[in-house]
């Protein structure tokens, strides 16, 4: 069963002996920074499989080109154009701008696209009250409607209330990493570092369990190149 929000930070001052109001709310922030932390090094993300989005023609739409993404945007796993039946490559913005310098208004075909974040003040006013958005801009802009699908790793959201209860069976690792933060905060250093020990081996042996799967064999599958070909 997972242990919610408030148990967590009870345990947490329980450890360093502060159980005042104030102690909890800092380690509340601990709490979420060290699960995000643990989700990024273990590789452990929830996935929207079916989120899909339409890109209008540039002949009707200036802003064709730019969507906003939803607001659990982390990490596209592909993009995939249902009108050509193809994937269309990432590029970022500053090699888009390098490759294609005179041809960054063009319309045609969409080869390429480009997610970066971004603050808007000028648009509209959901857009406008938050402090940042992440955005997805097609190269060329489409001169036809274009569907796209787009799976995504789905970004954590805050742990907040109380009962909120955590899908990813890593407290125990959390628990260390946020208890090493509170006991730097106290600048009882020596603490701090031994629950930083604790952190980083509960961390390994969640790695571990994710990879060792009892119907999967992961196996390398080297192959020699010909030293008459070159690396490209």
């Amino acid at each position: 069963m997972s242990v919610n929000f408030g148990s967590m930070k009870t345990a947490v001052a329980n450890r360093i002996q502060d159980t005042s109001t104030n102690m909890k709310a800092l380690i509340g922030g601990y709490i979420n920074h060290r699960l995000r932390d643990v989700l990024r090094r273990a590789n452990i993300h929830a996935i929207n499989p079916d989120f899909t989005m339409t890109a209008t023609s540039a002949s009707t739409v200036v802003s064709a080109s730019t969507y906003t993404l939803p607001s659990d945007f982390g990490k596209e796993l592909y993009v995939f154009n249902s009108g050509t039946n193809k994937d269309i490559s990432r590029l970022s913005l500053d090699r888009l701008e390098q490759e294609y310098t005179q041809e960054l208004e063009n319309a045609g075909t969409v080869y390429h696209y480009s997610i970066f974040d971004t603050k808007n003040t000028s648009a509209a006013s959901a857009e406008a009250s938050a402090a940042r958005v992440k955005k997805i801009r097609f190269w060329k802009a489409p001169t036809t409607d274009n569907y796209f699908t787009i799976p995504y790793l789905m970004a954590q959201a805050d742990l907040s209330s109380d009962t909120d209860e955590m899908n990813v069976d890593c407290e125990q690792a959390v628990e260390y990493g946020a208890t090493a933060d509170a006991w730097m905060y106290k600048r009882q250093f020596a603490k701090s570092q031994y629950f930083e020990q604790l952190f980083e081996k509960a961390v390994q042996a969640l790695i571990w369990d994710k990879t060792n799967q009892a119907n999967e064999v992961v196996m390398m599958n080297p192959q020699a190149l010909d030293r008459n070909d070159g690396i490209e």
